[in-house]
């Protein structure tokens, strides 16, 4: 098989460097170029396109927006110089998620991924294992990635007790301890479903399911206050309370 194949960057540079690699695997065929995401919609839309490799900061429409905005995307893999997107990559089920700069080798295994992901057999056995589109699977996410030294780690959504925002990155508190991605708090926040986690401050986020006592403004997860805004204190009662308040 042969996987058609879209370059998406606004980087000259970059779009040659992936072009170059992408024609050195025989089972990548090359079916264009663009160098923003409107540009790429355009050619999504008029090609049969299998596969992007697809930057994350673009000016005008992102990768990741880009991603949001088709109804059918096709399969992805993000490239960037930023680590801090790895989680949005996966929650958009990306193949595989480059850093730049990105050598041959770690091209070449993002590639083979996508071969298998989108080689015949996957996709019969994956259209057998879904729904029908009619009715689609609205069950929440399990588990996120976060990536921080170096590797990317998965945590139960389950486990996560609440997130403190650390300027540009954030530090994710769990049951098993704590973690540091390379993550702004409001990217986290994207990633999390909004059932089970709620923002109860500028600089915290929390699981509802972790919360122990409201205390006047403050809120109470094991042995930790974690403050509440004013603005947040009603809705937080709403979502935690409901109307099983005695």
């Amino acid at each position: 098989m042969t996987i058609k194949t879209l370059i998406v960057d606004d980087e000259p540079l970059a779009r040659t460097g992936l072009s170059d690699y992408l024609h050195r695997v025989d089972f990548l065929t090359e079916a264009g170029q663009a160098r923003d995401g409107m540009e790429a919609l355009r050619l999504i839309e008029s090609l049969q396109i299998d596969l992007l490799l697809l930057d994350v900061q673009m000016p005008g429409l992102s990768g990741t927006e880009l991603m949001q905005s088709l109804r059918h995307p096709p399969a992805v893999i993000f490239t960037t110089a930023h680590p801090g997107f790895a989680v949005e990559g996966f929650e958009l089920n990306a193949i595989d998620y480059l850093l730049k700069p990105i050598s041959f080798p770690r091209f070449l295994r993002a590639a083979l991924k996508a071969r298998d992901k989108l080689s015949p057999e996957s996709l019969t056995a994956s259209s057998t294992a879904t729904a029908p589109a009619s009715a689609p699977n609205k069950e929440e996410p399990e588990d996120i990635f976060i990536r921080q030294e170096g590797r990317v780690e998965r945590l139960l959504l389950k486990d996560i007790l609440y997130a403190e925002s650390m300027q540009n990155y954030c530090r994710i508190h769990t049951v098993n301890g704590s973690h540091l991605p390379l993550l702004p708090l409001k990217e986290l926040i994207q990633a999390l479903p909004e059932a089970d986690f709620f923002q109860i401050h500028r600089s915290y986020v929390v699981n509802l399911k972790a919360v122990e006592a409201i205390v006047g403004n403050q809120l109470r997860i094991g042995p930790q206050l974690l403050p509440v805004s004013r603005s947040k204190r009603a809705e937080l009662e709403r979502r935690l309370v409901g109307n099983r308040l005695l």
